[in-house]
């Protein structure tokens, strides 16, 4: 039996330094978010410009068609905020917590229903991306 007077030394992590993913995991999840948000847009606006040749449903065309928009426009607002996240810029906090504001927003005006479940996503994404914020510069 052999004693030994050595300790292994026990280092203390803060949770505040841990985040719960990779910040490379959250760049893809961000750009694939915002690329499903344009490509659905696209459908829909592909099934509007459908029905204005139809002629016979004039006005959901026109409602499908702005929800078309606000889905590309969300879309590329996400993207970008992907774009702004992997260069480590405060900005991509702003972009990503603007599309949020932006959709709940139109779903209120339009008299749909808020989607709670995508708010808390979002609300989390902001969380994560707050976690990275050692990384990013000072300005």
């Amino acid at each position: 039996m052999q004693h030994t007077t050595t300790h292994p030394k026990i280092a203390v992590i803060s949770q505040t330094q841990l985040s719960v993913f990779k910040k490379s995991i959250v760049v893809i999840a961000l750009a694939s978010l915002g690329g499903l948000s344009i490509l659905s847009g696209i459908v829909s606006l592909v099934s509007a410009f459908l029905l204005f040749s139809n002629a016979a449903l004039p006005k959901l065309a026109v409602s499908i068609l702005t929800d078309a928009i606000l889905d590309i426009t969300v879309g590329m607002l996400i993207v970008v905020s992907s774009r702004a996240f992997n260069k480590g810029k405060r900005l991509a906090i702003w972009l990503f917590g603007g599309s949020l504001l932006l959709d709940s927003a139109y779903s209120l005006i339009r008299g749909y229903e808020l989607h709670y479940i995508i708010l808390g996503l979002g609300l989390l994404m902001i969380w994560q991306m707050l976690k990275f914020r050692q990384e990013w510069e000072i300005s």
